[in-house]
């Protein structure tokens, strides 16, 4: 069969004139054919010939008329099967997967796919709301008689009303439009309309074609993080990029973590507390809302197995996910027997290979039994990336998602690993029963900065895997619906690209992405094309070192610039260049601090507060005192002595750093054993003479500001001055809340400091904190010290030592960083 040749160069595709050259769809800007389709047709057919007329619209200016009959003597398109398609012997029986099939004729244009509508089976979910939750729930156990979390109570977030149709239908037809539009030149390399390439033409001729376009991969799923299968311009866009949601391949419900349907509801956690795992001494019933399963529980087994034929019967699904709940891989449980499955000499990836897949296998092969004809699904993720040693065949039905971050393989090692552990699992499957699952999370804000392109890497391994997988899901960052513009940045400036060249793949692996990118420069960049083409193969070489060389960002700057110069800025290729340099801006201040000289690799990582196991700190009295009930055992960092000359501190000194959203929670304990000789040298805040007595000092350079100093006494009295050039001095205030407690034989100190966000600077440069959350990508730099003096002498110490006896040394500055 004929594959598919997505153009790649304007007007590839090569839609030639049929018979004389005054056959045409469209001429001189006046409409000489109608769009024909079925008196009854599928919703995807509907909205194909609505995305037909509008686009020939656009480009020509000739509104061609939708009809349901055929006039006499006009040349028609038909779109979507009808009762005129069936006299001309076009079928669409053999398409899936929302493949589609183009034909011409004399006076006819066929564009056609199988569009089937999704019917929903009762009882879903139309809403999001709880008693609509309830209300499905309460229908779905008098189906099972027990007491599961109806799957299809989300359902409502595959439908679309604002395009009329649901992300399940089929859309062969719609492909097939969107395939013949390509054709002319029209691309949607981004959602909205900042994103489309649509040429002005006065001229569209009835071309000659005759092609059957299947695509090599049948499940093609993006969906987004926040938003589900996208909304508004992104749920459109999917469509256009010709994403298939793949409910014929793996059903409706999500790819992931199925097993938490078998446990969340809150009856099923009072009726059988065995099927929980067993944590610290207490069956945890809480873990995400949803509990952490026991697999070694034998009720876990047979309510899990019920479940699954449950859909099977009910929704006639033809493959269910049965895998664990999210976050599994990092928990501990305290049963000797559930530590005995584990398999720690593996490693964190293979850690519970044998447990997780042990379990989730008996669960295929009894299903297995009773719906031979059915699969179910379980990821390879977390410490259950590699396959297990103690299984030599997988059940038949089961099938692997294989999750993984493509952007990775530029290294090499990576890559390779990769590949031998796909080969390792291929060898246990049923052939065929192998999905990918990837990541496209560049754009969320602890990661968004760096121009991360990686066609290469989702070429070469798109072409390895025609063949072997059933398809792909590609889990999307998308900033929170309403809140975009609080972002300051495009969540797909560039990632889109990234992501149209996945979706141009899953038709047609073989393409060349050399051309792809050259097509994309030209159509989408315009007069920067060149600049643009260059600015991006250095970012596709680059942008995996631009987290620690200077030089790299730099060079990426500079190009970036000479495409803002080639272009009108107020133009679109413009406007599109601008969205880079807006996703890029973090990058500069990061620049910034990696051309300063470091001379540590010391570095601490700070926790969410909702991470650490502890009470939450927000609900705590700020009263000093570090309580280990509220603090946990969060990483707690010494202060040494400065200088290697120095004597052993006489007395030790430790921190903790949490983050509780946008504030920094910082503990310090200051041992002593003389508590009365402490020197309090002031009780007024921003007195100077605070530096004359005992107290501690922490140093802040975040990515746009260097950097800030806040000294605390024992008294409670905080001196904070902002030293970074054009700062406000003493004049400017840290907004930190503070507290001390003295104990017997020490002081301590709580600190609560606001994060006020990048530029607020910019916006009163007389408070707070400026600069974005220290993120893993984008950290801050600090150094905490102690100072302590006794008998005319001050003793020093430090989280990072500076060689002199100084704190203020920025390129002794520890990293602090975070998620």
């Amino acid at each position: 069969m004929p594959k598919p040749f997505f153009s790649v160069l304007a007007l590839a595709f090569l839609l030639s004139p049929l018979h004389a050259a005054d056959t045409f769809l469209v001429e001189n800007g006046q409409p000489l054919a109608e769009i024909v389709i079925a008196e009854k047709p599928a919703r995807m057919t509907k909205l194909a010939a609505k995305e037909l007329q509008s686009t020939v619209a656009k480009m020509s200016g000739a509104t061609l008329p939708v009809v349901t009959e055929r006039t006499a003597g006009k040349t028609a398109i038909f779109v979507g099967m009808s009762r005129f398609t069936d006299e001309l012997g076009l079928s669409t029986q053999s398409l899936k997967h929302s493949a589609f099939r183009m034909a011409s004729g004399k006076d006819w244009l066929a564009l056609l796919g199988a569009d089937k509508d999704f019917v929903p089976i009762e009882p879903w979910g139309r809403k999001r709301d709880k008693n609509e939750a309830a209300r499905v729930n309460a229908e779905w156990d008098k189906i099972t008689g027990d007491t599961f979390w109806n799957t299809a109570s989300e359902l409502y977030q595959l439908y679309h009303p604002e395009l009329d149709v649901w992300m399940t239908d089929d859309a062969g037809t719609f492909n097939a439009v969107n395939e013949f539009l390509r054709g002319l030149g029209c691309r949607w390399f981004a959602p909205g309309e900042i994103g489309e390439v649509v040429p002005k033409v006065s001229t569209i001729a009835l071309p000659k074609v005759e092609r059957t376009v299947t695509p090599d991969f049948g499940l093609r799923r993006f969906v987004y993080y926040t938003q589900h299968t996208g909304i508004g311009d992104r749920a459109l866009w999917n469509l256009r990029l010709g994403v298939n949601f793949g409910a014929e391949i793996a059903g409706f419900p999500q790819l992931c973590h199925g097993m938490k349907f078998v446990i969340k509801r809150e009856e099923m956690k009072k009726a059988h507390p065995e099927m929980y795992l067993s944590i610290d001494g207490k069956r945890d019933t809480t873990h995400k809302g949803d509990g952490v399963p026991n697999l070694l529980s034998p009720m876990l087994f047979e309510k899990q197995v019920k479940h699954v034929r449950a859909m099977f019967d009910h929704f006639h699904e033809p493959m269910h996910n049965i895998d664990l709940v999210d976050g599994y891989g990092g928990l501990e449980g305290d049963d000797p027997a559930w530590k005995a499955q584990l398999t720690p000499q593996r490693g964190w990836s293979g850690t519970m290979s044998d447990h997780v897949f042990g379990y989730l296998n008996r669960v295929a092969q009894e299903v297995h039994r009773s719906h031979p004809d059915r699969l179910v699904s379980a990821l390879a993720y977390s410490s259950y990336r590699q396959a297990p040693e103690k299984i030599e065949k997988l059940s038949p039905n089961l099938v692997l998602i294989d999750v993984h971050h493509r952007q990775e393989f530029w290294d090499e090692a990576k890559w390779n690993e990769r590949r031998q552990w796909r080969a390792d699992w291929l060898k246990k499957l049923s052939p065929g029963n192998y999905i990918t699952w990837d990541f496209s999370t560049n754009a969320r804000p602890e990661q968004a900065g760096r121009p991360v392109y990686y066609t290469k890497q989702i070429s070469r391994d798109l072409r390895e895997l025609k063949g072997v997988s059933l398809g792909e899901q590609v889990e999307i960052y998308a900033h929170p619906a309403g809140q975009e513009q609080s972002f300051g940045y495009h969540d797909l400036a560039i990632e889109h690209f990234n992501l149209y060249v996945t979706a141009r793949l899953y038709w047609d692996a073989n393409q060349d992405v050399n051309a792809m990118l050259a097509d994309y420069c030209t159509s989408y960049y315009g007069p920067a094309a060149e600049e643009m083409k260059a600015f991006i193969s250095h970012a596709e070489a680059n942008w995996m070192h631009m987290s620690t060389d200077a030089v790299k960002i730099g060079e990426s700057f500079d190009l970036l610039a000479k495409a803002k110069a080639a272009a009108d800025h107020a133009s679109l290729p413009g406007r599109r260049i601008q969205q880079i340099a807006d996703t890029m801006k973090p990058l500069e201040a990061l620049r910034v601090q990696l051309s300063r000289k470091r001379e540590t690799d010391l570095d601490y990582r700070m926790l969410e507060t909702v991470n650490t196991g502890a009470k939450p700190l927000g609900s705590k009295p700020l009263d000093g005192n570090v309580d280990k009930a509220y603090w946990g055992t969060v990483r707690i960092a010494p202060l040494i002595k400065l200088r290697p000359q120095d004597p052993q501190p006489k007395a030790g000194s430790s921190f903790q750093i949490q983050r509780d959203g946008s504030t920094l929670h910082i503990g310090i304990v200051c041992q002593e054993p003389d508590m009365k000789g402490l020197q309090s040298s002031t009780t007024k805040n921003d007195d100077p003479k605070l530096l004359e007595g005992d107290h501690v000092t922490l140093l802040i350079e975040t990515t746009s500001r260097s950097y800030y100093e806040i000294s605390i006494n024992p008294a409670g009295a905080v001196y904070d001055l902002d030293r970074a050039p054009g700062g406000k001095g003493v004049n400017w205030t840290s907004g930190a809340q503070v507290a001390v407690h003295r104990g017997t034989d020490h002081w301590s100190i709580e600190m609560r400091l606001p994060i006020v966000g990048a530029e607020a600077f910019t916006l009163d440069p007389t408070k707070g904190i400026d600069g974005a959350q220290p993120k893993d990508l984008f950290p801050w730099h600090f150094n905490l010290g102690r100072t302590r003096l006794r008998g005319g002498k001050a003793e020093r110490t430090a989280f990072s030592p500076t060689g002199k006896d100084d704190f203020h040394v920025t390129e002794k500055f520890a990293k602090l960083w975070g998620k």
